[in-house]
């Protein structure tokens, strides 16, 4: 009698057994069951967060060389005020940022002079290029122009202490050969003449002035338009200056540009993950509001120079790079 209790207890235990593990491969057969969806509802979740953040324009990266600056902080205000974009600027040398979008590839925009528009399009490395306007380099001198400094024989004289900008690495630099050679001057012989101070940037030299370190210097005219309240400038005369789109020089790469007029441009690059922001931020830099206030901060526009110079990265007018 006992032997049968124990017996039917076992087959008891034994079933519970089995029904514990069956309704464990039912559970497992359920999440298996449900596995697939879950993984599509998991991927679906990602897919929309990543719509997400690509709908929401973040800010624009736009490289500005050093001489735009100031007026594309005026600008990038103005559009953000309107539009709510954020423009970031990145500023330094044209010739530098260049080099950092080349190796970084990112940003969204590079505005810079010539002949960096041509060298950046050759490289495919942009989409869209336009001129925005142009620079003409000016003397800048003390208030008041205490030297008397009218022309540039006059920075020639013993008492004058000349700054310019570096005849090998910017542009003005190496236009200055050119300019004093045909007001009848020898640069090379005058930098063994006199104690000039060279640097690569138009600012920096601008700046000796302020702190009456120099009594003159070449700059581009819109350098020296920011300093207007502490130092004056005084013309070049024409006949000192490059002929446009004949007087070309020759750069340490070997590559020929034509001299004048230096082209302010903007492009937009290949490397933006905002080209519709972007192209809509150029194409308020390029308006006729923007004109206005680029002539505000002193550089030349005019409706011959504004243009579109670059199409998909085709040109659409002759390239200022010769070779």
């Amino acid at each position: 009698m006992q032997t049968g209790k124990k017996e039917e207890g076992k087959r008891q235990k034994e079933e519970s057994t089995e029904q514990v593990e069956g309704r464990k491969k039912e559970g497992r057969a359920r999440l298996l069951a449900l596995l697939p969806f879950s993984l599509l509802l998991f991927t679906f979740s990602l897919l929309l967060s990543g719509c997400t953040k690509k709908d929401a324009a973040g800010p624009l990266l736009c490289h500005v060389g050093g001489t735009m600056r100031p007026v594309l902080e005026k600008l990038a205000g103005l559009y953000e005020q309107e539009t709510g974009q954020k423009i970031e600027i990145n500023s330094s040398d044209s010739g530098e940022l260049l080099a950092h979008i080349e190796l970084q590839k990112e940003g969204d925009l590079y505005v810079c002079h010539d002949p960096f528009l041509d060298v950046i399009m050759k490289r495919g490395l942009a989409v869209d290029g336009w001129t925005l306007a142009e620079i003409s380099p000016v003397i800048l001198v003390q208030k008041g122009n205490p030297k008397n400094i009218r022309s540039l024989p006059d920075l020639a004289r013993p008492d004058v202490q000349l700054a310019l900008t570096d005849p090998n690495a910017s542009t003005l630099g190496r236009m200055l050969p050119t300019i004093f050679a045909k007001a009848g001057m020898d640069l090379n012989a005058l930098m063994q003449q006199k104690n000039i101070i060279i640097h690569r940037s138009g600012s920096y030299v601008a700046n000796l002035l302020q702190m009456k370190s120099a009594d003159a210097a070449l700059v581009w005219g819109a350098v020296a338009h920011l300093r207007a309240k502490d130092l004056d400038s005084v013309p070049i005369v024409p006949e000192h200056l490059p002929v446009p789109d004949v007087d070309a020089v020759t750069s340490a790469t070997g590559k020929t540009y034509t001299l004048t007029p230096v082209r302010v441009t903007i492009c937009s690059l290949r490397c933006s993950d905002q080209p519709r922001q972007a192209r809509a931020f150029m194409q308020f830099v390029v308006s006729d509001r923007a004109r206005a206030i680029l002539e505000e901060y002193g550089f030349g526009v005019s409706e011959r120079l504004r243009r579109q110079e670059y199409l998909n990265g085709r040109p659409l007018t002759p390239p200022r790079v010769r070779q």
